[in-house]
């Protein structure tokens, strides 16, 4: 269920948290907001951005001369699937918002101009919760929504983007692509991949295994690579005006990056339940899923080393021994105070909210809703992350009565930590009727405020409960108030 978003232009909520407005000398005050970004002019922007960063790949990556036909045209085939996988990702998930991509660009231009090698570069911000960023190679770097959320300070990004710079500077892309047709055309792998397909049995496995591998150890951000990518990048940071020591607490971050939140306690009795539907204790029983939930987990298990994040980007411990290494003037382990910089609390709220909608936009409820839980008492002010939640139940609802659950909803796994595999037990245990009836409890919460999110959540409430005129009400009630806001044209469209 993914929801269409449409910005009401010239208004833009500011952040329900007060206390962050005393902190945003560097955004400008219409930027401020505690819901996700949009626009009606996104799509073009996006367009714009996916036309030229195809473009700039097609003009920096070109095949050597001294390749044959055929290493050319595998050359060309794979710089043209680059291309096109970049810019597609760019038309779906770049965020030309008022704020945070002003904030990293301003972050970039610093950098730039005690750097001005890295003149070549340029900063696209994409909305995914991963923790990450990447150089492209021909001078983009796509920096994720997950990574701002999970930094505490500008010192930290600057960093990150540095590293990023590295790589451009090292063309460390735009060489491996090189070394990895090279690879691919050479006698030794034609001869191996001969010798495979002379066996009998297992021969498809056993070549893709071939090709992976060949992918895994050409992969830009390999640990040599890696090194040479840290090292210079802390050149880079020393000339600009940010805090050295704050490179080594970024290594520090990187451990539990991937699981913000970590420390919290979370209460699934305090947030799940009503006097009319209490919460269960069964609901916390270790669930055994189903066979397509399982399979789910193991595919899900067995795409793992794929995944990247600044987490495996590589080792953390490997990165901060060689910042370390390199800096002399801070002892192991001795780092600044660790904790959210003030004048980053705007940025770092915003991002979560980016970042939780990107796991709801990508239909994984069980992720929007675990950390839409957490966030709520992190940020208790804010009716987002409550109004997200009854959107994730209906989600959760609407695949369990399609019975397609297993396809948005994960089973617990000796990868995940124990804190989420609690909570996906908790989803796993919950029935059809389970999912209504807690959809009606946070149909109570949500009826102090009439927002846009408010009102779409309440627009799924009365349609779980198949309550037409109540669907009717919302829709009129949404319309009077935003006539030409986000979901406008989804209620327009859903009008009988």
């Amino acid at each position: 269920m993914r929801h269409p978003l449409q910005y009401k232009p010239g208004q833009r909520p500011l952040f329900c948290l007060a206390f962050l407005l005393f902190f945003n000398a560097a955004l400008p005050a219409q930027a401020l907001r505690n819901v996700p970004y949009y626009s009606a002019g996104t799509a073009e922007v996006r367009d714009k951005l996916a036309e030229e960063t195809a473009a700039s790949v097609r003009a920096k990556f070109q095949e050597p001369e001294q390749f044959n036909k055929e290493a050319k045209k595998a050359y060309q085939d794979q710089r043209e699937r680059m291309a096109l996988n970049v810019s597609e990702e760019i038309r779906q998930s770049a965020i030309p918002d008022d704020a945070l991509w002003p904030f990293i660009k301003m972050t970039h231009a610093a950098i730039v101009a005690a750097n001005p090698e890295s003149a070549g570069t340029k900063i696209i911000l994409e909305i995914d919760p991963t923790p990450n960023a990447f150089s492209i190679g021909e001078g983009t770097i796509i920096v994720y929504s997950g990574l701002l959320a999970g930094l505490e300070n500008e010192d930290q990004l600057a960093f990150v983007l540095c590293h990023e710079i590295a790589h451009f500077l090292l063309e460390h892309a735009t060489k491996g692509l090189v070394r990895q047709v090279k690879t691919f055309h050479s006698k030794e792998f034609k001869d191996k991949v001969k010798a495979v397909n002379a066996q009998e049995y297992n021969r498809s496995e056993h070549i893709e295994n071939m090709f992976k591998n060949v992918l895994f150890n050409s992969r830009y951000h390999h640990r040599d690579l890696e090194r040479q990518a840290d090292s210079l990048a802390y050149i880079l940071f020393l000339k600009t005006p940010y805090a050295p020591a704050q490179a080594q607490r970024l290594m520090q971050l990187f451990e539990y990056m991937d699981e913000p939140l970590r420390d919290s306690v979370l209460r699934l009795e305090n947030h799940f339940g009503c006097a009319g539907y209490t919460f269960q204790a069964h609901w916390l029983e270790k669930s055994h899923g189903s066979v397509w939930t399982g399979a789910k987990t193991l595919s899900d298990a067995a795409e793992k080393p794929m995944q990247d994040s600044m987490r495996t980007h590589p080792d953390w411990k490997n990165r901060m021994q060689w910042i370390e290494e390199m800096s002399k003037t801070t002892p192991a382990g001795i780092t600044t105070t660790a904790g959210v910089d003030n004048s980053y609390a705007p940025i770092k709220f915003m991002s979560i909210v980016e970042s939780v909608e990107a796991w709801f936009n990508m239909e994984r409820y069980d992720q929007a809703l675990y950390f839409a839980v957490q966030y709520q008492n992190v940020y208790p002010d804010c009716s987002y992350f409550k109004e997200i939640q009854a959107l994730s139940l209906y989600g959760l609802y609407a695949h369990s009565k399609d019975h397609t659950l297993a396809t948005v909803l994960a089973e617990s796994s000796p990868d995940y930590p124990d804190k989420y595999n609690r909570f996906l037990d908790f989803l796993n245990n919950l029935r059809l009727k389970d999912l209504l009836a807690l959809q009606n409890c946070s149909a109570k919460a949500l009826e102090e405020g009439k927002t846009e999110y408010g009102l779409l959540a309440a627009y799924y409430i009365a349609l779980a409960q198949e309550d037409n005129g109540n669907m009717n009400s919302v829709r009129r009630e949404y319309l009077a108030n935003y006539r030409k806001g986000r979901f406008a044209e989804f209620f327009r469209n859903t009008k009988k």
